[in-house]
């Protein structure tokens, strides 16, 4: 007997050729809808369902699903399918430890070079984040969001904004499990904490900055793991915080490194 069509709301058909050529943008949008939610944790994604929705042969999905597969974003079952990957604490845990760490660093190498017009920048997305968080479209807050960070991390090396902007990508996971445990209030905390971080950085306290980005980083991870998974003790975080606040060298003497 034929298993029924399993049809996924808002996956519509691509214009792609129908060839190893559609592999790398199927991957793509396929990325997209995990990560923006299309595709919600849990999903069972039939290559042969998908491949008609989407008007494409079995071939480039399944090759799009093995990539997605070495990302960790879908999950292997029995029967030969693959599913979304549901959110795993520990993950989320290590992605945001690594977000405290190297986004805090990143912070710092900008410091220097955030002048008059980097500001203005900053100010106009935080006021587009506001905007888009009252009209509740998250797409353009999403979109808005990363350009803000993108601009405190503009001073790295391009190595570790690409870093950065995969990470980032994760957390979008994360942070639409926010909106969806707290559809009204889920950006309050933003709105006070990414001016906080800014006036930090227009103020030149550099101690201040670092401190104001990593609080955020914390709190939205903390919050994500209290919403999704209220018994996960989370371990990397509380040491990435750590790390950012500790105090000097123990070792150092008058000025001097013994």
């Amino acid at each position: 007997m034929p298993q029924p069509t399993i049809h996924i709301p808002g996956i519509e058909p691509l214009n792609l050729p129908d060839s190893r050529q559609s592999v790398t943008p199927l991957h793509a949008f396929l990325r997209e809808c995990i990560l923006d939610g299309r595709l919600p944790p849990g999903t069972t994604l039939s290559q042969v369902a998908l491949g008609q929705q989407l008007g494409v042969s079995r071939t480039p999905v399944r090759e799009a699903l093995r990539m997605l597969q070495e990302e960790g974003l879908v999950e292997s079952e029995p029967n030969q399918r693959m599913r979304v990957a549901c959110v795993d604490p520990a993950e989320l845990d290590a992605d945001y430890a690594q977000r405290i760490l190297l986004e805090t660093l990143a912070l710092t190498m900008t410091f220097d070079r955030f002048g008059a017009r980097e500001k203005r920048e900053a100010k106009a997305r935080i006021t587009a984040m506001r905007r888009a968080a009252r009209a509740k479209d998250l797409d353009a807050w999403f979109i808005v969001h990363g350009e803000y960070h993108a601009l405190l991390t503009a001073g790295a090396s391009e190595s570790l904004r690409r870093q950065l902007r995969a990470l980032s990508e994760r957390s979008v996971r994360y942070i639409r499990i926010v909106q969806g445990f707290d559809p009204e209030s889920w950006s309050a905390a933003g709105d006070v904490e990414h001016p906080a971080i800014l006036e930090a950085v227009v103020a030149g306290d550099r101690s201040a900055a670092v401190s104001c980005l990593a609080h955020h980083l914390e709190r939205t991870a903390l919050r994500v793991l209290q919403d999704h998974a209220p018994g996960h003790v989370p371990l990397a975080v509380p040491k990435a915080m750590a790390l950012v606040h500790a105090g000097p060298v123990p070792w150092q003497v008058d000025g001097e490194v013994a």
